[in-house]
């Protein structure tokens, strides 16, 4: 007999953000009932489909330094303290009961800290996606003599958050074995690797036949779709090599769409050149497009719009920096779309060149523009590449396969929290 639906309490600073697509398939593949606790959301057309029918969100203000957009390095803890801080007082409003387990994602702010203060008697599971290094991956190799000492202050205390999360959690969980990797190793044994999964009835390959849409907005016959996809189009995600590569090809072939989804304005603080600045502009004034006409910028997109585009692409560009793969590589292979990504170990992991995927030298731009073209002057040589990621994705990564894996760890959490509770009972009694 299966056990009953858990009522599970998520933390984290923005929904959907990672963890809103996990809580919506618990709710309608497993019947949870669902709070999830924010500071900011997106508009209602980005949310889950299971809103309000057993998943439901709160939004927490947060005080002091909080508030600002970014923080001083040694103002970096503080922050933190605010956002977990503001989300225990909406906890203690609202007393959502009962909870049976809290999960939180850990990206620097430790939202969930503070939630067992409100439920002691709950185990805690902390997703984490990346644990800074002073010195290497992401930007931290590009940093040039004009860059401040107060960045790399702050790289050598920006996972204090992470530290502490670390101590307070029942079970550490992260997507990738790199990702795991990278945190001290007296933690590692402790992580949950599992991927928290991709939709593949929604992100899926489209016929072979027929008529290509994006956005209402048709495609010509016979053109070739080439795509970016990002939360932020920013350096981390190698949007520069990505916005060069495509005036190669919109030069060297007519019929070439280059299709980018994303924010224009960087958020994330890892890129101190460019933070709160909208950085295709600045890309735009040094390098023109070769052709506008045929580079649609859509901004940021709803996935079921993401979606749409992924189907329709014909070769999915991924230049990132060394840093977490991009929950749209898994989304454009599950589309069946060849990626061509950068050789680094998180891609690695998940894509093996000329299997399921092409992965090169990120600084080499003349390789990446040969192979490109090379796809585009022979899309159907290709295509068992993207058949093969396809099934890759529906193998390992679809939610259906991660997804139950994670119900039953919270299954055992949970079991063991109430076994260890009885016990502490009859030993009283």
């Amino acid at each position: 007999m299966p056990p009953p639906p858990l009522n599970l309490l998520w933390v984290e600073p923005h929904f959907p953000g990672r963890l809103g697509a996990v809580a919506d398939w618990f709710v309608r593949r497993r019947g949870y009932r669902c709070w999830f606790y924010c500071h900011t959301a997106d508009p209602p057309e980005f949310w889950p489909p299971s809103m309000a029918k057993g998943l439901n969100v709160s939004v927490f203000n947060v005080g002091g330094v909080a508030r600002e957009p970014s923080a001083p390095w040694h103002r970096l803890l503080e922050r933190s303290l605010c956002y977990s801080y503001g989300c225990w007082e909406v906890l203690e409003v609202n007393r959502p009961k009962p909870i049976d387990l809290i999960i939180g994602r850990s990206t620097g702010l430790g939202s969930s800290l503070f939630a067992p203060v409100y439920r002691p008697g709950a185990p805690v599971v902390n997703f984490f996606d990346y644990y800074n290094q002073p010195r290497e991956f992401d930007l931290a190799d590009e940093a040039g003599p004009h860059t401040p000492a107060a960045y790399f202050h702050w790289r050598r205390s920006a996972s204090a958050i992470e530290l502490l999360d670390l101590e307070n959690c029942d079970l550490p969980w992260t997507p990738t074995t790199w990702q795991r990797d990278l945190f001290p190793a007296e933690y590692r044994a402790d992580f949950e690797v599992l991927h928290d999964g991709v939709d593949t009835r929604l992100f899926a390959p489209r016929p072979r036949s027929g008529p290509r849409m994006i956005q209402g907005r048709p495609i010509p016959e016979g053109a070739r779709v080439v795509t970016f996809v990002a939360q932020t189009l920013e350096r981390l995600r190698g949007f520069d090599r990505f916005w060069s590569l495509a005036n190669t090809l919109l030069r060297a072939r007519s019929d070439v769409l280059c299709v980018v989804v994303g924010e224009s304005v960087v958020r994330r603080g890892l890129d101190i050149d460019f933070h709160q600045k909208d950085y295709p502009a600045l890309l735009r004034a040094q390098d023109p497009i070769y052709d506008t006409d045929r580079f649609w910028m859509l901004g940021n997109k709803p996935r079921m719009a993401v979606a749409e585009v992924l189907a329709a692409s014909d070769l999915h560009i991924a230049p990132s920096r060394v840093y977490p793969v991009a929950r749209s590589v898994l989304e454009a292979m599950s589309c069946g779309s060849v990626v061509l990504a950068s050789d680094s170990a998180p891609c690695r992991e998940v894509i093996t060149h000329e299997v399921n995927g092409l992965l090169l030298d990120p600084n080499d731009a003349g390789a990446w523009s040969l192979q490109a073209l090379r796809v585009l002057d022979e899309p159907e040589a290709f295509r068992p590449l993207g058949d093969a990621a396809a099934d890759l994705i529906r193998e390992r990564y679809d939610q259906d396969v991660t997804l139950p894996r994670l119900a039953e760890l919270f299954d055992r959490l949970v079991e063991r929290e109430y076994r260890v509770s009885r016990r502490e009972r009859e030993t009283v009694e």
